[in-house]
């Protein structure tokens, strides 16, 4: 049987995913811990994802990066996993819960096959979009700061205390501030 139609079980990602937990808290060279696993695994594919994420982990990729270019093989839960726990420089924990999440779920269909149709994933997309929906919120907060400016200087009579041309200001406000926080809170990650 080929490698491409061979499934990958959850028994297997189980037993994976508790080796490379083990050896990680072990503090084993992370290239090793591939070796080892290659050895450890009988399935053909597994061995040739596994020579493949070294390679990758090697050129310098993320973890997380290798691993999505199986998504037959590994859920986006799987990566986004990984690629938390690169990013808390927690790989043991990761992998050990993990291991734990599929040995629960060893007589279920893995969580690759379960998906229907292309994976989506919605936190590169919203990495992607986070800077246009900044300068929109930015364009809208001018665009009532201004309104609400010139609908005093606009109203004969008008004091401060009108309702609209306030309500205009404190919500262009609110939005530089939101602005503001989102960007900065983003650059952090």
């Amino acid at each position: 049987m080929p490698a491409e139609e061979q499934d990958v079980t959850n028994s297997e990602l189980a037993m994976m995913c508790r080796q490379f937990a083990s050896l990680m808290h072990a503090k084993v060279n992370i290239l090793d811990i591939f070796e080892a696993l290659r050895e450890q695994s009988s399935n053909p594919l597994v061995r040739e994802v596994i020579d493949s994420v070294r390679t990758d982990v090697e050129n310098g990729r993320s973890l997380a990066t290798a691993f999505s270019r199986y998504p037959k093989v590994f859920s986006p839960f799987f990566i986004s996993m990984v690629r938390q726990g690169e990013l808390e420089g927690e790989l043991d924990r990761t992998f050990s819960d993990l291991a734990e999440y599929y040995e629960t779920r060893l007589e279920e269909t893995p969580d690759s096959k379960r998906m229907e149709g292309p994976v989506y994933d919605w936190e590169a997309a919203a990495r992607s979009f986070q800077w246009i929906f900044i300068w929109l919120t930015l364009l809208g907060a001018f665009c009532l700061l201004g309104g609400g400016l010139i609908w005093y200087g606009t109203t004969l009579g008008g004091i401060p205390g009108d309702v609209g041309p306030n309500v205009a200001i404190f919500v262009s406000v609110i939005m530089f501030l939101a602005v503001i926080l989102f960007s900065r809170g983003r650059r952090r990650r």
